[in-house]
């Protein structure tokens, strides 16, 4: 059985919300799974991108390796172009959510709607990007999660994960969210199941919302300090 907890914030974060933002418990929740699948996601935590944080979005994608920008775009893709993408995510109909750890950006997940076709499900398109030393540790798979309850709140019925056929990681992802392939010879679309909107889930994604103008704020904070001085 699926359950749901709160993460935890950091002290700055419970100030924000004790003075009125919302219930101190409440800032973010993540998918609790059993003990050896759950992801492993250390003093990081998982918060909506905000459009004033453009700059930290392409920073992210400057820093990934060449191998990593390779296999997120399908292929060799200039900081220029990086740079209108960038812009694209965070003024136009996308969504974005980031992985942060002591302030910094290291992993992005991003949810584009694609245009409606008739007779076919309202779908989107996710993409997900994760430096190399956060790489294997879980938090693609719990950004996953958060991005099918961002879909389903939009009334997006199918997510489509869209990869090279030697991109693994990936594979590993949509297997995990039970997708269902087709393949060719240049790339691999994996497409899944968003469950339909509850109560619950538009719950979490409004106190989410809290959480994120709060933890910007403080993550704005945290990376003006010196780095032996993050995370205290």
């Amino acid at each position: 059985m699926i359950t749901a907890k709160t993460m935890p914030m950091s002290e700055s974060a419970e100030n924000c919300v004790a003075r009125g933002a919302a219930p101190a418990r409440s800032p973010h929740l993540e998918i609790v799974r059993p003990a050896r699948h759950r992801p492993a996601l250390g003093e990081g935590h998982i918060r909506k991108l905000l459009p004033a944080e453009r700059h930290l979005l392409l920073e992210h994608f400057l820093r990934l390796d060449p191998l990593s920008r390779f296999m997120r775009f399908g292929g060799v893709i200039s900081d220029s172009a990086l740079s209108r993408h960038a812009t694209r995510v965070t003024t136009g109909d996308a969504l974005a959510l980031g992985y942060f750890v002591d302030g910094e950006l290291h992993a992005v997940a991003e949810l584009h709607p694609l245009p409606k076709r008739e007779g076919k499900p309202l779908s989107a398109e996710a993409a997900f990007s994760v430096e190399r030393p956060w790489q294997g540790k879980g938090v693609g798979s719990a950004m996953m999660e958060h991005l099918v309850m961002l879909a389903q709140n939009r009334g997006i019925e199918e997510l489509q994960v869209v990869f090279l056929p030697n991109n693994g990681r990936m594979k590993r992802l949509a297997v995990h969210g039970a997708a269902d392939f087709s393949v060719d010879d240049e790339e691999v679309v994996g497409r899944m199941k968003a469950p339909h909107a509850t109560v619950f889930s538009r719950m979490r994604e409004l106190m989410g919302d809290v959480f994120s103008v709060c933890s910007s704020a403080f993550d704005l904070q945290e990376r003006s300090l010196p780095p032996s001085l993050r995370g205290n």
